[in-house]
């Protein structure tokens, strides 16, 4: 189909124009070079794991054909590597820096589409919004691919709607798509979505160039399609990632403005503002519906995907097409008076970089779990208590991910007697490891979440927490005592119910089915609320429960949660069986709770 759409008259840029696009680009780069050292997230530890390799064959094989990733960015790393070691500012550096440059590229992208002031307020909003920044701060392919989006979006857009069609132009399009390929798959499917798109708008003197560069993209990938084959046969992420809920795109829309009411109504209050100047243009309609086309499509299609086959959905998939969301809001801005460009860009930026800096303390905020300063904790209890007095456990996805940082914190092995924990058979594992346990000491950590029954069950047999290191509950190390001491940082701080049961000769075969506890509403608390059961008992009594449920007038029960009988006991040996209230029940204090053995 034939679109007579030209270029926009007056989009060569002035000095005004020039200084603003640089100064947001300025302004971005800044942003992403600041604290650039922070410990690697999970992500990033599985993709410098996966370069350790001698030849490119090895790395191929199992470096990413083993992944549910593209290559192109786990070939980067890998020769990146090797130029410039492990140091986390060296190898983050070139994803900050392209992530920066993208900037560029959305400026002139949507000032193309709509004018100066829309492509102006885009690239802003792009440079210091933390859903941008964060992902351009760490080795992964959003940033980047945030960057070769752009940037195939941008030769997209002049191949299709320039007045003449250029061979270089037509090149570039097709380098920069299968850029997007290799980045990442949701990149892919921008690629793909952008380019059937594009058969519907190119003009008759144009049709072997669109068609040339989609065939040249198309060739570029072919090496990595038996590989994409094999990955469309993992899980990935799918393994863990929980299926969307059905309000999941609107709390994405949010996230994407920082969750924020100030950065969100600035959004809204320019959206508004442009309007009062609007001036109907029919050229940019079309802009305007593949603005929502593209930003659309791909969460439409990674929701459904998600739902109904296996769920690939997170924030971070959807960054190669949220700029056309603001591309789409700032589009009615180009009838505001060039005037008061200035001002609307200044106080843009300005309240922006506050919000995000200042007030949603983004670099002072924990975005991933914590590996440096769990490895440096470890160490350092070893150096203060010794490392024959600590018995140690730990819950990490690979064990080089903290052996990494345990080398770089002073090089200590502090000799895990477990590696990861999910529950079932690695909680049995785990109270062995405590039952045989001599020493004074003992530090369990985790860098992802863990069964919430471990700390009840170090706790059951060293009671006091000696030390801990919390890293705002994305990962933690503590150090757990035997003696309870003054210096303890759990301290009890009261017993608000009690009760003692008479020594009585019960035949083990003829237990009651309820041992009665506490029923009733509890006594409103900030405290951290634990119910104990001390026995001692001839068997582990594996079929038995400590039990805190909570209760509707009717007596339903809506919330419960029980702690294992078998996990606390050893027979013939006086066992305290504990079960922490969980985080999720606290907002059911003013219900009717039972705590009971069952």
């Amino acid at each position: 189909m034939e679109k007579s759409v030209s270029t926009p008259k007056g989009y060569n840029p002035d000095r005004q124009y020039l200084l603003w696009s640089l100064l947001i680009v300025l302004a971005g780069l800044v942003l992403r070079l600041i604290h650039l050292d922070f410990s690697y997230s999970n992500d990033e530890l599985s993709a410098l794991s996966r370069v350790r390799f001698d030849t490119f064959g090895e790395l191929v094989r199992n470096g990413f054909y083993v992944d549910g990733h593209p290559g192109g960015i786990q070939v980067f790393l890998y020769y990146w590597v090797k130029l410039f070691g492990m140091n986390e500012i060296a190898v983050r550096l070139p994803f900050a820096i392209a992530g920066a440059a993208g900037i560029w590229f959305i400026i002139r992208t949507f000032t193309y589409w709509f004018g100066k002031l829309p492509g102006l307020l885009t690239g802003a909003f792009v440079s210091f919004l933390a859903f941008p920044l964060l992902f351009s701060q760490i080795a992964r392919p959003y940033g980047i691919g945030l960057s070769l989006s752009m940037l195939m979006a941008w030769f997209w857009t002049r191949l299709l709607f320039d007045e003449k069609p250029r061979t270089g132009v037509a090149a570039a399009y097709a380098l920069s798509a299968a850029a997007c390929m290799y980045n990442h798959y949701f990149s892919f499917l921008l690629a793909l979505i952008m380019g059937i798109t594009g058969l519907f708008l190119m003009k008759k003197d144009r049709i072997y160039h669109y068609l040339g560069a989609g065939l040249a993209a198309a060739l570029l990938f072919s090496p990595h399609i038996p590989i994409t084959l094999n990955h469309l046969g993992i899980g990935g992420v799918g393994l863990w990632l929980a299926k969307p809920d059905m309000d999941w795109p609107i709390r994405h829309i949010a996230y994407i403005f920082n969750n924020s009411w100030l950065t969100g109504g600035l959004a809204v209050a320019l959206v508004v503002l442009q309007l009062f100047f609007y001036k109907k243009d029919g050229r940019k309609i079309l802009f305007r519906i593949l603005a929502l086309i593209f930003f659309l499509l791909p969460m439409i299609i990674g929701f459904a995907y998600s739902r109904i086959i296996n769920p690939v959905l997170q924030d971070s998939v959807l960054i190669f097409s949220f700029p056309f969301l603001l591309g789409f809001l700032f589009s009615f801005a180009d009838g505001i008076p060039r005037k008061w460009i200035p001002a609307i860009v200044g106080v843009t930026m300005l309240t922006g970089i506050v919000q995000t800096v200042f007030i949603h303390k983004y670099y002072s905020r924990q975005h991933f779990g914590e590996f440096r300063g769990v490895a440096e904790a470890l160490c350092s209890w070893e150096r203060e208590y010794g490392s024959d007095e600590i018995t140690h456990a730990i819950s990490v996805n690979n064990p080089w991910y903290i052996e990494f940082y345990l080398d770089r914190a002073g090089g200590c092995k502090p000799g895990f007697r477990q590696y990861d924990n999910r529950g079932g058979e690695d909680l049995d594992a785990l109270k062995m490891i405590l039952d045989k346990t001599k020493t004074p000491f003992f530090a369990y950590s985790w860098t992802k979440p863990v069964p919430r029954e471990i700390r009840d069950m170090v706790l059951a047999r060293f009671p006091c927490v000696a030390e801990e290191r919390n890293f705002s509950n994305l990962a933690d190390a503590t150090l757990f005592s035997r003696i309870p001491a003054a210096g303890c940082l759990n301290k009890v701080t009261g017993t608000f119910f009690r009760m003692e049961f008479p020594e009585a000769d019960y035949d083990s075969t003829a237990f009651p089915e309820f041992f009665p506890g506490f029923e009733g509403v509890p006594e409103k608390t900030d405290d951290q609320m634990v119910a104990l059961a001390v026995a001692i008992t001839e068997e582990p009594l594996s079929g038995a429960l400590l039990v805190v449920s909570f209760h509707d007038e009717a007596g339903e029960t809506f919330a419960w949660a029980a702690s294992r009988f078998d996990l606390f006991t050893v027979p013939g040996t006086e066992s305290t069986v504990r079960i922490t209230l969980p985080d999720e029940m606290k907002p059911f204090m003013n219900d009717t709770m039972k705590v009971y053995v069952w």
